[in-house]
């Protein structure tokens, strides 16, 4: 029998694709990686090539393409509002786009083009991958329009049959996701929260038995997210991109400003069973909270967003686990990637079995269509399936080692590095334990957000000074910022507390620590409330990674690494040997490691 071969895309912000394979995904990337423009919006043409490139395929092979997100307005993908914009330019289009449309209640149409015409003189015409010859002020808010400019595009690269593309809802790609990205496959409570999908869904509460999924709920006023979005907007940062840092921040607040801040929040939403309701609708977010939080301190107003968001979740999930009296939950959407509510998540006594798959914002809904597709196409065809969960997230490229060569010898380093041959997992632990900081390259690159060991930033996690190095001469990131560990699996309960024993790969869920992880961790974990954002690491996931703490522990009795991603503040995390080899030069990384190779700064 021939192989079912389903591609997934997402075209929103950081898009992506996925290619699956009877029932496993073999193949998964984010756009970013290819473009070197952190959260690339759009088209995900080069990450459409490598899956099928990956699997030796091409794309008359393909059975289904597979597409997040029905209805999609292409307005923000041809500015590339996510991929360019910088913090001036959202606060710009508040004042221009946003507020004559919501509180000076300007006409839609041409309020938009106007808009759209402004940010193009402003920031130039971006180039695409759609065709965009017959927009106009006429069709600017015709889904129709921009249903076509889509197909257009996946016909125009792929030539596929137009009856292989579909477009799945955007909180289905979410729930499918959740789910059979998950371990589980028996009765599982379905959370998904986000920003906004199809048909303003921002919530949904779903039930997965016999791997058949059944929506019972959805909100169109979950607007936790955006409220986060504009948040961090009015803190100075950037939307749809520094939420975590928010997140961060929040922990220094003390409980003065935490409160003081809170009365802000505290009325402005509600839960009513498994939905949630508007309290007190102001007529625009962004400016209520900008006019009713004047005199707030910056870590109150993120403490208090961030109170905010988990007192509404926990009454939510509550109320959907009592409903149906299930014990085993999964959790996926923007709001997923909040490690803090999904800490308190998974800590409420109802939940015996809880997960978060791998970056579960919207570039996995890639993932979420392709799990989606595959089951309709068996089931339609009563073909006989197995689908397979994430065991993993090393699904991007892999350098070879001919090409790792090829791109030291490009990088012609000067006398001030040496390159060392035939290293082994010992000689690059016992450089840790000197203090040395290494950016690792090796393997297949992660997929989504997180860097899990093949293109990491690793330090001994022991050493609270090392953070000042790593802020200030490598990730020239934010100072209240904290690192994370990765901890051998069966060392994580010497160093966290889990007493219902959760397997966390995936650095999506918080932990709090031991007395001997405060101490052995002190370097990756947050400074203030003194949790963790663990990656636990099996040998039979990742070996080599295993092997190297493995090694590390053997020689400081500390079974963890402190784990960053390897990049530069601003920039995606890197995905060839020239991507690794431009940061370490640009930066303050004491050797580069590639597996048999490694680069030293003498």
């Amino acid at each position: 029998m021939k192989p079912v071969y389903i591609l997934g895309i997402h075209e929103g912000h950081n898009c992506s694709a996925c290619l699956m394979v009877d029932g496993t995904v073999v193949a998964a990337a984010n756009e970013e990686r290819f473009t070197g423009v952190k959260n690339e919006v759009g088209f995900p043409k080069s990450a459409i090539d490598y899956c099928l490139n990956f699997a030796g395929i091409t794309a008359a092979d393909l059975n289904q393409v597979a597409v997040s997100t029905i209805n999609q307005n292409l307005v923000w993908s041809k500015i590339r509002r996510e991929a360019i914009f910088k913090v001036d330019d959202y606060v710009f289009e508040q004042h221009h786009y946003f507020k004559p449309l919501l509180l000076e209640k300007k006409d839609p149409t041409a309020t938009l083009w106007r808009y759209l015409k402004t940010v193009e003189a402003r920031k130039g015409v971006q180039p695409t991958h759609y065709d965009f010859s017959k927009l106009s002020q006429k069709n600017l808010l015709d889904l129709n329009y921009y249903k076509q400019v889509r197909i257009n595009a996946i016909i125009n690269h792929l030539g596929v049959d137009p009856a292989k593309i579909s477009y799945i809802n955007h909180h289905r790609c979410h729930q499918y996701y959740a789910y059979f990205g998950s371990p589980f496959r028996q009765p599982t409570l379905i959370l998904t929260a986000d920003g906004v999908g199809d048909f303003g869904i921002n919530a949904t509460v779903s039930v997965a038995r016999d791997n058949h999924i059944t929506t019972l709920a959805q909100s169109t006023n979950c607007q936790v997210a955006r409220i986060y979005r504009y948040i961090t907007l009015l803190l100075g940062m950037k939307p749809l991109d520094h939420e975590y840092k928010v997140m961060g921040l929040a922990p220094y607040a003390n409980s003065k400003e935490t409160n003081r801040a809170y009365q802000v929040f505290s009325d402005i939403l509600r839960v009513d069973g498994l939905h949630f309701r508007w309290q007190h609708k102001p007529q625009d977010l962004y400016f209520h909270f900008v006019d009713q939080l004047q005199g707030c301190r910056f870590d109150g107003i993120a403490a208090a967003v961030q109170q905010m968001t988990e007192s509404l979740m926990l009454t939510w999930v509550t109320n959907a686990l009592d409903q149906t009296r299930l014990h085993t939950l999964v959790f996926a959407g923007g709001v997923a990637m909040n490690i803090k509510v999904n800490m308190l998540l998974s800590q409420l006594p109802q939940v015996t079995k809880f997960f978060v798959a791998p970056s579960p914002a919207d570039e996995s809904n890639a993932i979420g269509a392709c799990y989606f597709a595959f089951v309709r196409y068996c089931r339609r065809r009563q073909l006989r399936h197995t689908i397979a969960p994430m065991t993993h997230a090393y699904l991007g490229p892999q350098a070879t080692p001919l090409e790792v060569r090829r791109a030291i010898a490009k990088a012609r380093l000067t006398s001030g590095y040496r390159v060392r041959a035939k290293i082994t997992h010992r000689y690059i632990a016992r450089k840790l334990a000197a203090g040395k900081i290494i950016g690792i390259c090796r393997g297949r690159m992660e997929f989504g957000a997180r860097a899990l060991g093949n293109r990491s930033i690793l330090a001994d996690p022991s050493h609270p000074d090392i953070v000042s190095k790593l802020n200030h001469s490598i990730k020239f990131r934010d100072f209240w910022m904290p690192f994370t560990p990765s901890v051998l699996y069966e060392k994580a309960s010497d160093y966290m507390v889990n007493p219902k024993h959760l397997y966390l790969p995936y650095m999506t869920v918080g932990l709090n620590t031991t007395p001997k992880g405060r101490r052995c961790l002190a370097a990756a974990i947050h400074p203030a409330d003194l949790t963790a954002r663990p990656q636990m690491v099996k040998r039979e996931v990742s070996p080599d990674y295993y092997d190297l703490i493995k090694e590390f522990n053997r020689l400081t009795g500390i079974g963890a690494v402190l784990n960053t991603s390897f990049n530069l503040h601003g920039l995606p995390i890197v995905n060839t040997p020239e991507d690794a080899l431009f940061t370490f030069k640009n930066s303050g990384l004491d050797m580069l490691y590639f597996g048999d190779l490694c680069v030293e700064r003498l």
